[in-house]
């Protein structure tokens, strides 16, 4: 393991520190550029006239990481779109209003409509800035808009849609993280295009990726190939179902169908292979140029998505450190380039790709020396073998808290998935690069795509099959984050360790390993939380209760699968649950003294000597809301997602006038009774 530089990773930590904080303080930046001079001024005069050494340094570190907060924070002020008075959220955007927006990157599109991150130009001839969720209903004859592109929409800012049962993901949080605070829904017909269109290298190179994906689709690939080619080669995932996504995460091979890190990185060793004839140490510098000229080429024909800009700027600062220092400098100039990222773009610190590539390569970078220098066999092949295995497993140990964190299981088998497929990605992301280039030409023979697309096959193949042995992925594993940071914590050390005893570090991992231990004891310890939910369901209803470990779920419908539901599996990922029971539900029961009667489309209500604290309207009963009130005039009232919605908003607009409390779960999301 190569020496840490702790200097560039006090910065990083510090920088990151001063962006989180903005969140929170909202201090004036005036106040904020003040403290930043005057610690300047201190570290320069510590630096300076410092008499003792060992104080002086230790007290100008501080400085210059109280530098960097400031540093970190300045960055965030000065790139939050919020503090403009053109932005949106300054302005009255109730009801429909003429919008003119840009087209600034397609995302993946849902059943029902395509989706786009696009810039707001306008609101009613109004000047108005801020980024916005464009959606748009699918129609077999609807032009789609290109990247680029000027369009107007008359239609009305919604809010951001937010979780409608406990525990799923939070998409609306996650949008608010990328400065995106509205969405917009319109018909294909509501829109017009604007004779304005933008050009810049971003939309190029959208354009450009978009002329290679209907060449790809002229040859004979089939619909799962072409997925996984355009995912691969063109970081384009919008063909990839949920069965393919769900047997490539569960292999543990996830990253291969996001152009990111991993195929920058593989190019970068093929160029540097394909380079490795400039032997002169007068050339080393165009031969780094070149490296990072084609790097960059590869990065606009995947349409420079942020995942390829993050890891083509990463990988040309690794390619200028090795230059400058060889392998020494690699880890600095790692280190560097995400200080150099979060100050160009302070959000990507909350972003999950940028997280993972950053870990994934300081974990290569640091413990795979170490894991190599366990075996060191003569045969070429074997090194080669030796160091996949060990790659793959410093790059595993890197990330795997924070996986863990986000998504909740853990592949077993990802060395078998990694050892036969990573050695032959060059080849396959290089053949890719080939056939695509040949299909844009017109160059392409069928022999090559046939073959290349067989290629496609047993690497999916492949992947499915390590899928299926469910035995080896570790499903529902909650870690929050406090015990992500105390996992790291005790990995660091216990790593440090083993690499070099002294009484020391085993003091730091001794430590670690208590608080880990103990913060775990505690966590399982904990009064778990007991309550009933009406989940919204729009196919039928449904209700869980959670008791201690266990998850009961209610819910009448015979074709009804717990193991199916996204809603249960949230409850598990969430929750630890050791046990999900699948029951149906009477019309009338209790909760910790709480009576509940559920109306169904039987209409029945009027029950002797009941005195429900909670009525559950279900599957569109045709009630008499007034006389409903009159017989329980104490209640309160839930219309879970089983009801036509025009029944909700009478009910509605009943017991507001009767001032009787009223839940709709289309609305609010799921009732909780505590």
């Amino acid at each position: 393991m190569r020496k840490v530089n702790i200097p560039i990773l006090t910065l990083l930590i510090s920088t990151t520190i001063g962006i989180v904080l903005y969140d929170y303080l909202k201090t004036p930046a005036i106040t904020v550029w003040v403290c930043s001079l005057l610690l300047s001024l201190t570290g320069l005069l510590l630096n300076t006239y410092s008499s003792k050494k060992i104080i002086g340094s230790a007290l100008f570190m501080c400085c210059t990481s109280g530098l960097f907060i400031t540093i970190g924070y300045l960055s965030r002020t000065y790139t939050d779109d919020t503090l403009s008075q053109t932005h949106y959220t300054h302005i009255n955007t109730e009801g429909s209003q003429t919008l003119l927006v840009k087209i600034n990157r397609e995302l993946k599109p849902t059943l029902y409509q395509h989706k786009y991150l696009v810039d707001l130009k306008a609101i009613d001839s109004t000047i108005t800035t801020g980024k916005l969720l464009l959606n748009i209903y699918k129609d077999s004859a609807t032009i789609l808009p290109k990247t680029g592109e000027w369009w107007y929409a008359r239609t009305a800012l919604l809010p951001l849609p937010h979780p409608k049962n406990p525990y799923q993901f939070d998409y609306g949080a996650y949008l608010n993280k990328q400065e995106i605070y509205r969405q917009v829904s319109v018909l294909p017909q509501e829109m017009l295009r604007d004779s304005k269109e933008t050009y810049d290298v971003g939309v190029w190179a959208s354009r450009f990726r978009e002329s290679v994906k209907r060449s790809l689709h002229l040859q004979s690939f089939t619909p799962r190939q072409l997925a996984v080619i355009e995912a691969l080669v063109l970081g384009q995932r919008q063909g990839i179902d949920k069965e393919m996504s769900s047997q490539y995460a569960a292999a543990g091979m996830m990253h291969i169908l996001a152009v990111s890190g991993l195929h920058v990185g593989v190019i970068l060793l093929i160029l540097r292979f394909l380079f490795g004839f400039i032997k002169w140490r007068q050339l080393q510098w165009v031969k780094s140029l070149l490296i990072i000229s084609l790097i960059w080429s590869f990065a606009i024909i995947t349409g420079l998505s942020p995942s390829v800009l993050r890891a083509a700027t990463m990988f040309s600062f690794l390619e200028v450190g090795e230059l400058l220092g060889g392998k020494r400098k690699s880890q600095d100039a790692v280190l560097a380039s995400a200080i150099f990222l979060l100050l160009l773009d302070p959000l990507l610190i909350y972003q999950v790709g940028f997280q993972l590539s950053y870990l994934a390569v300081i974990a290569i970078l640091w413990v795979q020396p170490w894991l190599a220098s366990f075996w060191s066999p003569e045969v070429f092949i074997l090194r080669k073998l030796r160091d996949v295995v060990s790659v793959t497993i410093a790059a595993q140990l890197g990330v795997m808290p924070l996986s863990l964190f986000y998504f909740h299981q853990f592949p077993g088998l990802f060395i078998i998935s990694n050892v036969l497929i990573i050695p032959f990605l060059g080849l396959i992301l290089g053949g890719g690069l080939l056939v695509c280039f040949l299909s844009v030409t017109d160059l392409l023979p069928e022999f090559i795509a046939q073959t290349y697309g067989g290629i496609i096959d047993v690497m999916n193949n492949y992947i499915a099959w390590v899928a299926e042995q469910e035995g080896f992925v570790a499903r529902h594993i909650s870690v929050s984050a406090t015990l992500m940071i105390f996992v790291y914590m005790f990995m660091i050390t216990t790593l440090l360790l083993c690499m070099k005893y002294s009484k020391r570090r085993l003091m730091f991992a001794s430590l670690a390993t208590i608080i880990l231990t103990g913060f775990i004891v505690l966590e399982n310890n904990l009064p778990a939380s007991q309550h009933l939910a009406i989940l919204n369901r729009s196919a039928s209803t449904t209700l869980t209760q959670l008791q201690k470990k266990q998850l009961t779920v209610f819910n009448n419908d015979t074709l009804y699968l717990t193991h199916t539901d996204s809603r249960v599996k949230a409850y598990q990922d969430a929750l630890k649950i050791d046990t999900v029971v699948q029951k149906s539900h009477g019309n009338y029961f209790r909760f910790k003294r709480k009576e509940i009667l559920i109306v169904d489309s039987l209409s029945i209500y009027n029950l002797e000597e009941a005195n429900p604290d909670f009525v559950i309207l279900t599957h569109s009963p045709k009630v008499n809301m007034n006389r409903l009130i009159e017989r329980y005039p104490n209640c309160t009232i839930v219309a879970d997602g089983s009801n036509y919605h025009s029944y909700v908003s009478r009910w509605k607009a009943t017991c507001t006038k009767q001032k009787i409390p009223f839940h709709s779960t289309y609305e609010k999301g799921a009732f909780i009774i505590d």
